[in-house]
């Protein structure tokens, strides 16, 4: 079996997330970065076989994952095969010496666990200095081995690093969710009777014609289709200040004629315009 590359250390909500979908017992594979993971498919894209990776895309509290966004752009020659998405709790762990919440100095964790946590770090740790780290688990491993300071992590991370716990359930939703996608260097079809669960997904990206009401005319085909959106996001074209392309999730596979007419006007009206995947979400 092929490994399964994810977002490392050992110990991140990806590992977590990756654990889950495929099993302890499958080959996982820490990378160090979105770059590196990327790197990993594009390397492993003609070998025989195939390879999968399991990366964020989407956070309910802090919004969408650019990183990974702008790389799905950068290749299309890989598949998204599924959505999953994920409960995510953070927990304020420290080194088992520190005793008390007025003795931390610095608190380190992911960009995106910050903000997810913010309202009780504002409450509980308002003057300690914050620090971001390229992952939750490697803030676990740096506190490991500074007595002053904490991290934002998982559960499996503190255990991993000998770390106390001192406060659980740090974000400020209780449901503080994460969707991540599984990409492959293969396409696989669609299981059979996916579309009757309503759970279809496409992700499909657009670059429009700079001018008045481009973004309005681009959308229209989907309202006159009845195609559903459940995600839009803009990101800057490489190379062209204020230019911009659209992340556009739908409700379809495209089967029906209607929606697939509407996706043949969409590209027409576009400067260019393909998908990404169709997938289930789960």
């Amino acid at each position: 079996m092929s490994s399964i590359l994810y977002l490392g250390p050992e110990g991140t909500h990806s590992h977590d997330a990756a654990r889950r979908c495929f099993g302890d017992s499958s080959e996982l594979t820490p990378c160090v970065s979105h770059h590196d993971l990327f790197a990993q498919l594009e390397a492993g894209k003609n070998r025989r076989g195939c390879m999968t990776a399991l990366l964020p895309v989407e956070n309910s509290s802090e919004g969408p994952v650019t990183q990974t966004l702008d790389l799905l752009a950068e290749h299309p020659e890989l598949f998204i095969l599924e959505s999953i998405s994920m409960p995510i709790k953070h927990h304020l762990m420290a080194h088992p010496k520190l005793r008390h919440l007025e003795d931390i100095e610095r608190l380190y964790s992911h960009p995106q666990a910050l903000g997810q946590c913010r309202v009780k770090i504002d409450k509980w740790l308002p003057q300690v200095e914050r620090i971001a780290e390229p992952s939750t688990a490697a803030s676990a491993e740096k506190v490991a081995h500074e007595p002053a300071s904490a991290a934002l992590a998982s559960a499996a991370a503190a255990e991993r690093y000998g770390l106390k716990i001192l406060k659980r359930n740090m974000q400020t939703s209780n449901q503080n969710t994460t969707r991540f996608l599984i990409l492959s260097t293969k396409k696989r079809p669609l299981p059979a009777k996916a579309e009757e669960s309503g759970n279809i997904r496409s992700l499909v990206y657009v670059v429009l014609h700079n001018r008045p009401g481009a973004l309005l005319h681009a959308l229209s085909p989907f309202d006159a289709a009845g195609v559903d959106l459940t995600f839009i996001q803009s990101r800057p074209l490489p190379g062209k200040p204020w230019e911009y392309a659209f992340f556009i999730e739908a409700v379809t596979n495209w089967s029906q004629p209607a929606h697939s007419a509407a996706w043949q006007l969409i590209a027409a009206l576009s400067a260019s315009a393909r998908q990404l995947g169709v997938y289930v979400a789960k």
